[in-house]
């Protein structure tokens, strides 16, 4: 039980490491990284961390639990590529898009000059990936959350609204991986960066729309639902 629970630990460390920390983490740092989190999510648990002691020197349990948080990245951005892939098409009504249009949408897939970064798919995927009934993003409530206020989680989603558009745009979807994506999501990074530095008030305002429209989200289904129950 006690090695379970510290593999569960793990995948949940590595999936909050993936949405707000590096989305694409290399393989070459793959046993370092995934015994990091291990050892991580497991410190202040005194049971777990007695656990971790015996382990270090188990090579194939150690070997196993470094593989089973390591596919949890690939998990993650499986999910996450999944839900943007039902809901890119509708939010950028691209049955009504030329094919020919396609191509500028990739180019400017998630924002224009006059509103920048104020597409409704950056609510909608934060929603329906960390806020939904059993999301990550709403079981650490409103204050010291992770997933505000941050850019990598900004990058991952408009890395994986691109990877749908081009999967539109050639007729086949686009494999969500390392090899294709992270160069993209560097860049989206460095934008990002960039554009917090030149507008940091900006930026805030963003995210506190964000915050407002995804507890809404949970306000109003909180809400209907216990009409359902009258």
């Amino acid at each position: 039980p006690r090695t379970k629970r510290i593999a569960v630990c793990a995948h949940k460390a590595m999936r909050l490491h993936v949405a707000t920390v590096n989305s694409f983490p290399s393989a070459f740092d793959r046993e370092e990284l995934c015994w990091d989190l291990l050892v991580s999510s497991t410190r202040d648990n005194d049971v777990l961390w007695e656990k971790m002691s015996l382990i270090q020197s188990d090579d194939d349990l150690k070997a196993y639990l470094i593989d089973y948080t390591w596919k949890a990245a690939g998990h993650l951005r499986g999910e996450f590529v999944a839900k943007a892939r039902i809901s890119v098409p509708s939010t950028y009504r691209i049955g009504e898009v030329k094919h020919e249009d396609l191509k500028f949408l990739v180019q400017n897939l998630t924002y224009d000059d006059a509103s920048p970064l104020q597409n409704t798919i950056f609510r909608l995927l934060l929603s329906v990936q960390w806020w939904g009934p059993k999301g990550e993003g709403r079981k650490w409530g409103q204050k010291k959350n992770p997933f505000f206020n941050n850019i990598p989680i900004l990058a991952l989603i408009s890395s994986a609204v691109e990877c749908v558009l081009l999967g539109i745009m050639r007729g086949h979807p686009m494999d969500f991986s390392e090899a294709h994506f992270k160069p993209r999501w560097d860049h989206y990074v460095s934008l990002l960066e960039n554009f917090e530095k030149e507008c940091p008030s900006y930026l805030e305002m963003i995210w506190d729309e964000l915050k407002e429209g995804v507890w809404c989200v949970i306000l109003f289904f909180h809400l209907d639902f216990t009409d359902c129950l009258k």
